[in-house]
């Protein structure tokens, strides 16, 4: 059986906020007051990282990332008695920001980040996963080697949806399953967790079971909500 870190529905990991620009708009007390209702021991906050400049969409804006931070701060100081918060942030790994990621671990004294490849460095220019301007082939090929890079760095704790690399891809191939295969040797090398995502199980292509059945049976996997909404993080816990 594979090892698992938690459970789903006490151990709430990776939840966004209204500040992420495409969830719900509650308040980041409302999710806190959602998971005590739901008995949960902790909650993982782990919103998309801004990054200097803006150089990104979808996602929160670097002038609110000490807000964000403070915010959460004062939440874990109310509720310490009642669960465990955890604050962190969801990142891509590119490696002109090394310096950032170093930033955010020691200055902003996050708990960790998690590594959440939605886009790639291809050298020229960024190259945004969700627009489709990549072939599959190129897209997941980046994707893969930008996660694989980022487990190296050490910057990372958990790897959020490494799967959902491959969700353009209707059906599997060999060079997935070889790509999935060096990934997944980076990780086990590293001992990082990976995520299997319950957001993913909803979409067509997002979860990949041949991706899971690589997996060794010893490799510590958590199950991630990936919620951004109340209602949204209720629904997909209970699963």
């Amino acid at each position: 059986m594979i090892k698992k870190i938690g459970e789903p529905n006490t151990y709430l990991f990776h939840v966004h906020t209204y500040r992420c620009k495409h969830a719900g708009s509650e308040k980041d007390e409302d999710y806190i007051l959602k998971a005590l209702q739901m008995g949960a021991e902790k909650i993982s906050f782990t919103d998309h990282a801004p990054f200097p400049g803006n150089p990104f969409g979808n996602r929160m804006d670097i002038e609110q990332l000490d807000e964000y931070l403070s915010t959460l701060k004062a939440l874990r100081k109310k509720y310490f008695e009642q669960i465990k918060i955890e604050i962190g942030l969801e990142a891509e790994y590119i490696p002109a920001f090394k310096y950032y990621y170093k930033t955010l671990l020691k200055d902003k004294k996050l708990d960790y980040l998690v590594l959440g490849q939605h886009m790639f460095f291809d050298g020229i220019d960024y190259s945004f996963s969700w627009t489709a301007e990549k072939k599959n082939a190129e897209e997941h090929t980046g994707l893969v080697n930008s996660m694989i890079e980022g487990i190296e760095t050490g910057f990372f704790k958990y790897v959020a949806h490494p799967d959902r690399a491959f969700r353009r891809l209707k059906v599997w191939t060999p060079q997935a399953e070889e790509l999935s295969k060096k990934l997944i040797e980076a990780a086990v090398k590293a001992q990082i967790p990976l995520e299997k995502n319950l957001s993913s199980m909803e979409k067509p292509h997002n979860f990949r079971p041949e991706f899971w059945s690589l997996v060794p049976e010893n490799h510590p996997v958590i199950y991630g909500v990936d919620a951004h909404s109340t209602a949204e993080f209720e629904r997909i816990a209970k699963k």
